[in-house]
């Protein structure tokens, strides 16, 4: 898995390095005028930013669950994207046997370093290749109904190193606007959720979040 990781995100650097030479050809070619999107066009411009809001789908444990994130991003000639990031998730609350039946759900979050190499970016509809590298921090909670509101209790919790390279579909609707749709691979370090009795039975695998996201974003500002 570790050598996957590590090819993956290689890859991810030798595209980075294309793009920008294909960009750059690209300018010179069509001059400065060259940003293009869906609904207007615009001149090109060297450095932009943008704040975006995430939403999807992954699985922790084998339950779905619903992914949230945000990203605030410095871009480079419409190509390379530096920035920091951070996402959260929560499962569906399920009785566990080993707890008198009671519901417990997974919940947490990570987030840390964002780069990523956009193909074409200045084009209506382009590629782009984020990585996301940093830690995080998930529990095993209690979720108890009573009096119109919920009790959270943990039984477990554990911090862990996250990876995360990705692939997004992006289309530049406006010039402050973009829309992507994507999937990413989630590799984090072992996580060992353990119950809190003498037996310290463990509460699920320690690759327990590696896996696939799925989502959209949504991405304001100067591209």
């Amino acid at each position: 898995m570790k050598r996957t990781i590590i090819t993956i995100l290689t890859l991810s650097l030798a595209v980075s390095l294309i793009s920008i030479k294909s960009n750059a050809q690209d300018a010179g070619r069509y001059g400065n005028d060259n940003y293009q999107t869906l609904l207007s066009r615009d001149r090109c411009l060297s450095h932009g930013f943008y704040g975006g809001f995430e939403f999807g789908y992954t699985e922790v444990a084998k339950r779905s669950s619903l992914l949230t994130g945000f990203t605030l991003a410095w871009v480079v000639d419409h190509t390379i994207e530096l920035g920091i990031t951070g996402k959260g998730f929560a499962t569906n609350p399920l009785p566990d046997i080993l707890l008198q039946n009671q519901n417990y759900l997974y919940t947490g979050g990570y987030g840390g370093l964002h780069v990523a190499a956009n193909i074409f970016g200045y084009k209506p509809i382009n590629i782009s290749f984020p990585v996301t590298i940093g830690a995080g921090g998930i529990s095993y909670i209690r979720s108890q109904y009573s009096n119109f509101y919920d009790d959270f209790y943990p039984e477990s919790y554990y911090a862990f190193f996250v990876v995360e390279p990705g692939i997004e579909l992006q289309f530049n609707m406006t010039r402050f606007f973009r829309l992507s749709a994507g999937v990413s691979y989630r590799y984090t370090s072992d996580i060992y959720l353990i119950y809190s009795n003498t037996s310290a039975q463990p509460v699920a695998s320690p690759s327990i979040l590696r896996g696939i996201n799925m989502g959209i974003k949504l991405k304001f500002g100067r591209f």
